[in-house]
């Protein structure tokens, strides 16, 4: 994720440094990390998917270190698990003295800025209720009273999805982002896992000023908010909804991809979040690659939503910072009407002979007048051996079930248009009259080409725009997407592929452009 100091801002700097110290000896968990960070100074919740064992615990304690002061809470879900083990007992003094239910709330979830729930899918009816109001609106009911919770990060983790039947898809729905963690692939780095010491102390894990302090939070919570997204990237989102729409209508029901209109909310935010962090005031069409992690259901789905996610960025990323399909459909326009205006187009009648096909598609011309009442046949490429002066030796044949058998050889000499002399008379060839379309150049005016002229010139101006704005963006973007901190360079270079191809696209439309001019400024004026 290196990138050169001048095109880097001190707040992605921040965010880098603090992401290198959270994920140092994570091996493998980089990502997942990342995504915590993000997910936490977005507002938003993470689900990590894993078996028993490999480091899903740890990611959430390591997110506690990037607050300055922050309080944690971690509980570990079972069937008997209760909601004062997890929003806190009820007081006994307020329900001896007040007559009032309320929790003491402190030391547990409703108090705690990072919170881990771990086998998250076991916890109890009450639990989840409460849960749903907590993630979705950041708000506690105590008792009578109603309070916002300071929950910056909520991790939930499981070795397994959510069973289906159960009720759990409310509480699934409320994880935004979705990260699969396993055991250490890479074996020089898995060594390195063993040789660690027995014992790390987590608190000194990231230096003092590269913690986010509270007024820094709220800061930048607040200014996230006005981060825009423009109407390329909002088309582009907009594509990825339909696209898995469309997926859904041949998919299995037990696999389709459910994406709810409050997540696509929460996903935009998550993508100004992103930009935020990396000290832009707009979101790209790169942060868009983070969607993938938004949208899978199951195991099966994680690399077709990347895929989905890529092959819409690919075809769609920025087409609609320009009217591709407008100017192309205006330039065609065009051309049809300068075609229109630069001929005369009238139809004909035409006698040709008769075609008649044997089962190896060879055409013949039948013979008439010739002797007997069996029809008989020319081959039509003998036909067009004849000539007026010598005379041809040419067999004659007669059908049978799309074959035509050779019966006898003629001597034939071509007399006129469509009648052959044979010996001492004259034999026709079948004909069938057909309409044909004839087409006759006509000078334009001098008046239609001046409009023309204009259309085309306004047409090539608009194109030249288009690929300004476009050579524009492509510097920008290059520029912003080094060092992304959430998303891998190799993935980001995606991105400004869409964008090559769209600039390519331009060139080529420029070029047509140019030569529908050429198809009426080249003839004279009438």
């Amino acid at each position: 994720m290196a990138a050169s100091e001048e095109n880097i801002t001190p707040l992605q700097e921040r965010i880098r440094q603090l992401l290198e110290h959270l994920s140092r000896d994570l091996f493998e968990k980089e990502k997942p990390m990342r995504m915590a960070l993000l997910s936490a100074l977005a507002g938003e919740s993470i689900f990590l998917l894993g078996p028993p064992g490999v480091a899903k615990s740890m990611i959430a304690r390591r997110l506690k270190y990037a607050f300055d002061q922050a309080k944690s809470f971690e509980y570990l879900m079972g069937k008997f698990s209760t909601p004062d083990e997890v929003f806190g007992p009820v007081s006994i003094s307020k329900l001896k003295n007040e007559d009032k239910y309320e929790r003491l709330t402190d030391k547990y979830l409703p108090g705690a800025h990072i919170v881990f729930l771990d086998e998250i899918w076991k916890a109890s009816p009450p639990i989840q209720n409460s849960l749903l109001t907590v993630l979705n609106e950041k708000v506690f009911r105590n008792g009578e009273q109603e309070f916002r919770v300071d929950i910056r990060g909520l991790i939930s983790a499981s070795n397994e999805l959510p069973a289906r039947g159960e009720g759990l898809e409310a509480l699934w729905d409320r994880f935004l982002i979705r990260m699969m963690v396993g055991n250490i692939d890479d074996d020089i780095l898995f060594e390195r896992m063993l040789a660690l010491p027995s014992r790390q102390d987590s608190a000194e894990l990231v230096p003092q000023e590269l913690k986010i302090r509270d007024h820094e939070y709220h800061a930048w919570r607040e200014a996230m908010s006005q981060v825009k997204t423009p109407p390329h990237v909002l088309g582009l989102i907009t594509h990825m909804r339909r696209t898995i729409r469309q997926r859904n209508e041949t998919a299995e029901p037990s696999n389709r991809m459910y994406v709810s209109d409050r997540r696509w909310r929460k996903i935009s935010q998550l993508l100004r979040a992103a930009a935020y962090l990396h000290g832009r005031d707009e979101v790209l069409v790169a942060d868009c690659l983070l969607v993938s992690d938004c949208i899978w259901e199951n195991e099966r789905q994680t690399a077709e939503a990347a895929d989905l996610v890529l092959g819409c960025i690919a075809s769609f990323g920025y087409r609609k910072m320009v009217n591709l399909t407008g100017m192309e459909e205006e330039l065609e326009n065009l051309r049809e009407e300068i075609t229109d205006a630069s001929r005369k187009v009238h139809t004909e009648t035409q006698t040709i002979p008769k075609i008649y096909k044997d089962k190896f598609n060879t055409p013949h011309y039948q013979l008439l007048g010739f002797w007997g009442e069996t029809p008989v046949f020319i081959r039509a490429s003998d036909y067009e051996k004849l000539r007026h002066d010598q005379m041809q030796h040419i067999p004659v044949y007669e059908q049978t079930n799309q074959t035509f058998r050779p019966f006898q050889t003629y001597g034939f000499l071509l007399k006129s248009a469509f009648v052959v002399e044979n010996k001492d008379r004259d034999v026709g060839i079948e004909t069938e009259e057909i309409e044909k379309e004839i087409i006759t150049p006509q000078t334009p005016t001098a008046e239609m080409k001046k409009i023309w002229s204009s259309q085309a010139q306004l047409l090539l101006q608009t194109c030249e725009q288009g690929i300004k704005k476009v050579e524009e963006r492509r510097r920008q973007d290059e520029t912003s997407l080094r060092g992304h901190l959430f998303i891998d360079s190799a993935h980001t270079i995606h991105a400004l592929d869409s964008l090559v191809s769209l600039h390519d696209d331009l060139i080529s439309l420029r070029l047509e452009i140019q030569k529908t001019r050429h198809l009426y400024e080249s003839v004279p004026e009438s």
